[in-house]
């Protein structure tokens, strides 16, 4: 089954970190899995909105407006959001790390309203989305900043900065634009025995069932079915 729809899409990466008041170890795969995934999304004729790599790619970007953020202009007015980065988790909060001060150095998911605006679904490719996969943890971290989100992906635990996976962006769009669900794609696309890259996608819903449908079934034609409200979280993962 392909896609009908049009997606609207935005990247933000950054490996170098040359600013001592964001300094974190240099990467070197991020933008080749952000590009490729903003490159393949707009070879299949699906809206390239925004591509912040580097300086350019600011905390703002994601923090909400009640926190002084900017993220309902940007990555929450896509239906697509990739960002990949240093990523850390802890007291049930997922901090994402950027290498310039425009405000802040990091940006973390207390002060998300992920999808308040236009956003589907949410990649963070960087370590730690969550650390384990047991229900409390996962809906400590993920019921809060999902506030319409379809689906969010990323991985448990740390996530390897390696060639391995530099090509993950691009064959994830392209399974995703000829119709393939979108977590099932993620879990499978991101996993990697070689690096030990654990892959895991978590899916809102209105309903129990509503979430395990959006888990095993969602793609790209879903954009327009909202969630009525993020009373169940539903995931899946591999390792």
């Amino acid at each position: 089954m392909g896609v009908n729809l049009r997606v609207r899409v935005g990247v933000e990466w950054i490996d170098t970190f040359h600013d001592d008041r964001c300094k974190q170890a240099n990467l070197s795969y991020c933008d080749d899995q952000a590009e490729g995934f903003y490159a393949t999304m707009g070879g299949h004729g699906h809206t390239q909105v925004f591509h912040w790599g580097q300086d350019n790619a600011w905390e703002t970007d994601f923090t909400a407006p009640a926190s002084g953020g900017d993220a309902r202009n940007w990555s929450d007015n896509v239906h697509f959001c990739f960002f990949d980065s240093h990523g850390g988790n802890w007291d049930d909060v997922l901090h994402i790390v950027f290498a310039s001060q425009n405000r802040f150095c990091q940006s973390s998911s207390d002060e998300w309203e992920l999808g308040a605006n236009s956003l589907k679904w949410m990649v963070f490719a960087g370590c730690e989305a969550v650390l384990n996969t047991s229900a409390a943890h996962v809906g400590g971290v993920w019921f809060g900043p999902m506030r319409g989100a379809h689906i969010v992906m990323g991985y448990i635990g740390s996530a390897a900065d390696s060639w391995w996976t530099d090509d993950l962006g691009s064959d994830f769009a392209d399974d995703i634009c000829d119709g393939d669900a979108i977590a099932g794609c993620w879990c499978d696309h991101a996993y990697s025995f070689w690096t030990g890259d654990d892959s895991i996608a978590i899916a809102a819903g209105e309903t129990r069932d509503d979430a395990v449908n959006r888990r095993e079934n969602e793609n790209l034609n879903w954009r327009d079915f909202p969630v009525g409200g993020t009373s169940w979280l539903a995931w899946k993962w591999r390792s």
